[in-house]
């Protein structure tokens, strides 16, 4: 929230306007409203990757597409999750003066630190219109102003008339954005030593280093987003030693050369495609790749065509930065790393999944190509494909998989069923071996009748038949195995993952006579699995029969995933088609349980209050003090990562960072269960809650 008076907007902009900013895309959902639950998640995001702050409804944005009620909901919703630590800018330009002056009372009643203005862009033809519309409304404002020049506004601005706009006691500086490399270095050397003169690209470090001029800010892009994970911030690294005067050549070639110019070649070529419009379609799909809410874009834009997206995910997957045996320099805070469907905690991702946050996943089984595509409109995180003519939990024929791979996005997840594999190592490692060529991002290997030894001889030459590819690999159990003869126990499942070297676990039932898997096992016995499972890094899924009225027991179980196909068909049977309504319905109600907004828990006990007896400094008895950032990551991510840290340090302090209900839930859960301390909570005013962990035999 900005601190000044209109007389010292140009001193606290030099104080506050530096290093990496980052421009917010408005996700919408599938029926084409404002995503907010998606916006809340990107800030967060980018917060992860140490951006200094981020400006909202700008034209990446698509401002331009929103109604005004749409253009508040989206300020509201980003300086509510700003919440007054993060500093937020608001694009104001539009048609009406009259317009651009209420949304500028708006920021700035709602707590925004500036604004960005830029012309009317439909009869501002000439500077002078232009000056005199920016004066009305830096006069209507106590906030600060960044002026935008763009030729996306229908009139470049010369250097000289950008000095008249700044010499407005309130417009603090420029976003030169005008694509003229002349018109940026005349601007930084005429008016740079009274204004801020950003301009959003690279290569202007190398000009200010040649002619003495210093640029101390990225005002704003979609680099950060686009190039950099929170494990891996190498741009916003890069931008802040440049923008500090450092300009580490070696660095941005080793970490940042090849992607960039990758992002120039798909900038470049969308903007070719559409005659010069902004590429907000490209930069949707590259930031859902990376894992970013997005949807689609509004007419009169389209979106990339599935042949585009399928490109643009070859040739971006081999460049998304990941762990290496080369020694980087280290970030203060320890990052739960994101946790994706399947994973296995002691492997790295082989691809970066569109899973749509932290928190459980919403997984739909399909029989077909259009129920996958139904699946996908309504807002699955995963489709699982598979042939119910075949048997209850049959596996899908090929030529499913691949016209459904055809159709998905490469990033989206589409998981492939074998169902109840026989007791054949060769065979069933031969069928693995053929879904890992058709691009499916799992495949499940479920057992009914079978002693142990053998089912974990299975999944280990399924393993082998995977061998480096992408695929993860899924052991599965019914719940109601015991009700057959030789059935294998259900209760195995935890340590048959382990055993048969799998990535993770779904328990299922087999029996579709109205009973579903909490006939078969009680919530505290499949939550104590599910812990255990990601304890050990194991995804973790649950399904069989599974309905809205099972979503309480499941959210205080908060597996990875949730395993639906009945209840999202148009008449909630198994028989009748998916249905995108009854998936985003579906999905509606299980957001509402993972952002806390429906409570699945009596209210929790007085030392789960926030009101612990610590006085705060009992982290002075330990040797250090350690942070885990689980914002953004699933549970299993978050409950792995305190546990490696226990495992090789029981001296320090862990305080923990969460913002989803349910891993906070599972969090004190894990530290009660594991017989470590809980000495404090603390609720933020952003809505997240650290908790400080004291590790069991430390101090006691």
């Amino acid at each position: 929230m900005a601190g000044y008076r209109k007389h010292e907007a140009q001193e606290w902009a030099w104080q506050n306007l530096k290093g990496q900013w980052t421009t917010l895309v408005t996700p919408f959902t599938p029926d084409n409203r404002v995503d907010t639950e998606g916006l809340r998640s990107n800030v967060r995001h980018v917060q992860s990757l140490g951006v200094r702050g981020g400006g909202c409804t700008w034209n990446m944005g698509e401002f331009w597409s929103l109604t005004e009620a749409e253009r508040r909901l989206v300020m509201d919703t980003v300086a509510d999750e700003a919440a007054g630590h993060w500093l937020i800018g608001a694009h104001v330009t539009d048609t009406s003066l009259r317009e651009s002056i209420a949304l500028a009372e708006h920021a700035e009643n709602r707590g925004f630190d500036l604004l960005i203005i830029a012309p009317s862009y439909m009869v501002t033809k000439t500077e002078d219109q232009v000056v005199e519309f920016v004066r009305q409304v830096a006069d209507s404002t106590d906030l600060a102003m960044m002026f935008y020049n763009s030729p996306q506004f229908g009139i470049t601005i010369s250097p000289q008339g950008l000095k008249r706009i700044c010499a407005i006691p309130n417009v603090v500086g420029v976003k030169e954005a005008s694509f003229n490399q002349q018109i940026s270095i005349e601007t930084h050397l005429l008016v740079g030593r009274d204004a801020i003169i950003s301009t959003p690209d690279e290569w202007i470090f190398h000009k200010a280093q040649e002619l003495g001029f210093r640029q101390q800010v990225m005002f704003a892009n979609t680099s950060d987003w686009r190039f950099d994970t929170p494990l891996h911030n190498y741009y916003v690294q890069f931008i802040e030693k440049a923008t500090a005067g450092d300009l580490d050549i070696d660095f941005y070639n080793r970490h940042l050369k090849d992607i960039k110019a990758l992002s120039d070649k798909w900038w470049g070529s969308t903007m070719k495609k559409t005659n010069g419009c902004l590429p907000v379609s490209m930069c949707k799909a590259w930031g859902e790749m990376m894992g970013m809410a997005g949807g689609s874009v509004r007419a009169p834009l389209t979106d990339l065509t599935v042949e585009e997206k399928s490109g643009l995910w070859r040739e971006l997957e081999p460049l998304i930065p990941r762990p290496s045996t080369a020694r980087e320099p280290q970030r203060e805070v320890i990052h739960a790393r994101p946790h994706a469907p399947w994973l296995n905690g002691n492997r790295e991702p082989g691809r970066h999944l569109d899973l749509g946050g932290s928190g459980m996943m919403l997984l739909v089984s399909a029989q077909n190509k259009a129920e996958a595509l139904e699946a996908d409109r309504g807002g699955a995180d995963i489709i699982d494909l598979k042939n119910l003519q075949e048997a209850l939990v049959g596996s899908a024929h090929p030529s499913l998989v691949r016209e459904v791979r055809e159709v998905i996005p490469p990033h989206k997840h589409v998981s492939v069923t074998l169902g109840v594999v026989p007791n054949q190592p060769g065979t069933v490692a031969m069928a693995v071996h053929a879904a890992t060529m058709m691009d499916a991002t799992s495949v499940k290997v479920g057992f009914q009748v079978a002693d142990y030894e053998t089912a974990v001889e299975v999944l280990r030459e399924s393993r082998a038949a995977i061998g480096d590819a992408e695929t993860k690999l899924i052991g599965s159990l019914f719940a109601d195995n015991l009700l057959f003869d030789g059935g294998l126990d259900p209760h195995l499942m935890v340590q048959l993952a382990k055993d048969g070297e799998c990535d993770g676990f779904l328990i299922d039932t087999l029996t579709k006579d109205g009973r579903n898997l909490f006939d078969f096992m009680p919530e505290p016995v499949l939550r104590d699995m599910v812990m255990e499972a990601k304890a050990a890094g194991l995804s973790t899924a649950l399904s069989g029969h599974l309905k809205l009225e099972n979503l309480d027991e499941l959210a205080r179980i908060n597996p990875d995933i949730v395993g639906v196909r009945g209840a999202v068909c148009s008449s909630g049977e198994r028989d009748r088609a998916v249905a995108w309504e009854a998936v985003a319905y579906f999905k509606e109600q299980l957001d509402l349980r993972k952002s806390g907004q429906i409570d699945v828990r009596a209210p929790v006990g007085a030392t789960h209050n926030g009101n612990g007896n610590s006085n705060g400094n009992g982290h002075q008895n330990g040797s250090g003090w350690t942070v885990i950032d689980g914002r953004g990551k699933n549970c299993a991510g978050v409950i792995a990562a305190l546990s490696r840290q226990m495992e090789y340090d029981r001296t320090s302090f862990i305080e923990a960072i969460l913002h989803d209900a349910l891993n906070i839930y599972d969090v004190i859960y894990w530290t009660e269960q594991a017989g470590h301390k809980l000495l404090t909570q603390r609720k933020e005013n952003d809505g997240t809650l650290r908790v400080l962990i004291q590790p069991f035999g430390n101090g006691r």
